[in-house]
């Protein structure tokens, strides 16, 4: 019912001005705001300031460091080459050892990012780069090189590309050597593999196999401690999981129907939880820092095309009305109690109840593996090219301070509006301006309508940051902003986007009358309020 309520107002609701009241506490502090929240993937970050680049996707379950071949799976025809050095990410010497990985390190460097870089762990990574592997040469075959994790020889940085086995523990050495240690400002972070719930449907010539539960503890033990060997400082993300029925089932592994398990650990979270844990008990540290979860929303809204409705997911690029008002409320799903998404999840698996994800992850985390960290390596809510995309976005990057995520990375190209989503946070002046780096209280009586985040920054105490969105399409939200705290605030500026353009554009500056101000939102804006 709610859901049909929120898509009436939206769809068929009046253009009308609607007052709200917004409140910050300053002095009600949540904690720190990651700095790794506002990261990416292999994609040209522009001005956004982006903090953390990722070199992660299917390709690299099957590249080989030693020659920088990749395999595509079944995104294209199986094939084998090296697509993902000389065109997906252009870069030159793609026969030199490491060179791909190399590259890449280098070029996020020289934007400021920090690199999560991907260790494959399925167990063979492409040997050529001569296309199609067929079925008959799935692995084992000569199109494929044995992956271990432990050379016993001494490491070189110039592998033979003939030898039988890629090591994975060499590839890290590798890095070190070319980078320093995390510590020093080498690579800092390392993700174990991609999506393994769905290796054999990604990877079928690679990983044939349904991949279970047991696999995945023992592959992540080996590969994060092979891993800590080399780099001690490095930070491991490990689980990678692709989406929900990974979450719940591993994509319906064996494991998950033998009752004995599933009594124990209801879901594939549990038991991955459980397994960091006892990893940690057994080596006296923790080997997986933080549990790695993709989400890819599948909440949908109604089209209507020839008299005919269909529901379409919010990922896709439509912006018909109903879509639209289904992605700008779909962040909901990351935290709010009171909401339901339209989707084969709250249909069939929660059951009608809120999806709640992160509060859902972190109950789990508590239970299972106390202090482990929590992120989205991969995110996506549709329609970069549109204000609702661009809206959408800067909610997720709200809720991803505000509740504590460790890292998050956005996947696909970087659109006008995903931009201005980043830029809002991270260079909302054109100069460096960024949002705060602790959380405060910030709250809006309709979260239906609007959202709010707030920050104060460690290095400029007098400044407050504010971000609040107006999700409505058709009506202006007269906001009534009220601070309650110690500090008192004389002026404020005000920096947007709306539909008109994704720039970020110094649109008002203001007087703050002590403790309050009120300032109309035009609809579908994101506006940062930069209070001192």
């Amino acid at each position: 019912m709610l859901h049909r309520v929120l898509l009436f107002l939206f769809v068929c609701g009046p253009a009308l001005a609607t007052e709200i009241q917004f409140l910050v506490m300053p002095d009600e502090v949540i904690g720190p705001i990651s700095p790794y929240i506002y990261g990416i993937n292999d994609k040209d970050p522009g001005d956004t300031h982006t903090t953390v680049r990722r070199l992660g996707g299917n390709r690299m379950t099957g590249y080989n460091w030693v020659n920088n071949a990749s395999n595509a799976g079944s995104d294209w025809h199986q094939v084998s080459d090296d697509w993902m050095c000389s065109q997906n990410l252009k870069f030159t010497d793609c026969d030199k050892p490491g060179s791909m990985a190399q590259q890449f390190v280098e070029q996020s460097q020289k934007d400021g990012m920090d690199t999560l870089m991907t260790i494959p762990m399925a167990g063979y990574v492409a040997a050529d780069k001569d296309g199609e592997v067929t079925e008959a040469e799935t692995a084992p075959s000569r199109r494929w090189k044995k992956i271990a994790f432990h050379k016993r020889k001494p490491y070189t940085l110039s592998p033979d590309p003939k030898a039988p086995v890629v090591y994975e523990d060499e590839f890290v050495h590798f890095l070190v050597s070319n980078f320093k240690e995390a510590s020093g400002g080498g690579v800092k972070f390392y993700d174990l593999d991609n999506e393994p719930a769905l290796w054999p449907s990604t990877h079928p010539r690679l990983h044939p196999a349904k991949t279970s539960y047991w696999e995945m503890r023992n592959k992540t033990e080996i590969a994060a401690d092979s891993i800590l060997r080399v780099d001690p400082t490095a930070v491991i993300l490990g689980g990678v999981c692709y989406g929900w029925n990974g979450f719940m089932s591993l994509q319906d592994a064996p494991e998950s129907k033998d009752a004995a398990v599933t009594t124990q650990f209801p879901t594939y979270l549990d038991f991955y939880l459980d397994a960091i844990h006892s990893m940690q008990e057994s080596y006296h540290k923790r080997l997986v820092r933080a549990l790695d979860l993709h989400w890819y929303p599948e909440a949908t809204g109604p089209e209507t095309i020839n008299g005919s409705v269909s529901q379409v997911r919010v990922t896709n690029d439509d912006v018909s009305e109903g879509v639209v008002a289904a992605r700008l409320q779909a962040p909901r799903s990351l935290w709010d109690p009171g909401y339901v998404e339209k989707s084969w999840i709250t249909q069939w698996s929660t059951k009608g109840r809120p999806i709640q994800l992160i509060p859902w992850v972190r109950q789990k985390i508590d239970q299972r593996c106390p202090g482990t960290l929590l992120a989205f390596s991969e995110y996506d809510y549709g329609a970069g090219d549109h204000v609702s995309g661009g809206l959408a976005q800067a909610d997720a990057l709200g809720i991803f301070g505000k509740y504590g995520v460790y890292l998050a990375c956005y996947w696909g190209d970087l659109k006008p509006y995903n931009q201005a989503a980043f830029k809002l946070y991270r260079n909302y002046d054109g100069k460096g301006g960024a949002f705060g780096d602790t959380a405060v209280s910030a709250a809006t009586e309709d979260v239906a309508q609007a959202s709010c985040y707030a920050a104060t920054a460690t290095k400029d105490p007098g400044a407050l940051y504010v971000v609040a969105l107006n999700k409505n399409p058709k009506g202006t939200v007269n906001g009534k902003f009220r601070f309650k705290g110690k500090e008192t605030y004389s002026s404020y500026e005000a920096y947007s986007f709306d539909p008109k353009s994704p720039d970020i554009k110094l649109v008002n500056k203001g007087k703050v009358a002590g403790d309050h101000f009120d300032y109309s939102l035009p609809p579908l804006s994101a506006t940062l309020f930069v209070c001192r």
